[in-house]
């Protein structure tokens, strides 16, 4: 009966073994960081797309009922963040004469931004008159124009 594989007959064989194991170590050491690298931004570009649209449709909503002069609805939005890359917080208007009154600022992975309700500029706040606050999550956002305001609350 012959050894497995001829491992006594070549004693190079094993020791060798060590040298490949860190050859293959060295070359996973190298590689995993970029594939990671490479995943986040991925993951970054996707999340904020999808989170920048999201936000859009709201402005968009927000827009035509302040024109219309009235009326409500209400939105599903999908601001959920991705394996890599959290959504760390959404805020929506500003009370009343605020900086922020007619801005959605949201941070994603770090990254801070906005979209600004212009073009006709609307006034955006939550119920309380104050910035609406999200984290992230999947929401059903109820929007109502209250006098001269887009009042904006979770349903």
């Amino acid at each position: 009966m012959s050894p497995a594989m001829g491992l006594l007959r070549d004693r190079r064989g094993i020791e060798g073994l060590p040298l490949q194991l860190l050859i293959v170590a060295i070359v996973a050491g190298i590689t995993a960081p970029m594939v990671y690298a490479g995943l986040d931004a991925y993951d970054r570009g996707q999340v904020e797309s999808r989170v920048r649209g999201e936000l859009m449709r709201l402005v968009r909503a927000a827009q035509q009922y302040r024109i219309a002069g009235g009326g409500s609805e209400t939105l599903e939005l999908d601001l959920r963040g991705g394996y890599f890359v959290p959504v760390e917080r959404v805020l929506i208007g500003d009370e009343a004469g605020g900086p922020f009154q007619s801005a959605i600022r949201y941070r994603v992975g770090g990254d801070e931004r906005a979209i600004l309700a212009e073009r006709p500029s609307v006034s955006m706040a939550g119920p309380d008159g104050k910035a609406l606050s999200l984290v992230a999550g999947a929401y059903a956002i109820r929007l109502e124009v209250l006098e001269d305001r887009v009042v904006v609350g979770v349903v």
